[in-house]
């Protein structure tokens, strides 16, 4: 069962967060992601019309912020 805001692609078996959900998803604040996916560190994919980010990739951003 996915909660609201999270999409699953069964062919890639990937993961991905609503945007709107990223920095609460994190603990960062909401700025923080804006300059990740400004510079490139964090990419932005389009799903049914809503703009997500991969967990995969929210992962990684985290362990770099560290």
């Amino acid at each position: 069962m996915r909660t609201p805001g999270t999409f699953y692609n069964h062919a890639t078996q990937t993961e991905y967060i609503a945007l709107s959900r990223v920095a609460d998803a994190v603990g960062v604040p909401a700025h923080v992601i804006t300059n990740a996916i400004s510079n490139g560190s964090l990419p932005v994919k389009e799903i049914s019309g809503c703009k997500c980010v991969a967990v995969k990739d929210l992962f990684q951003f985290q362990e770099g912020a560290r």
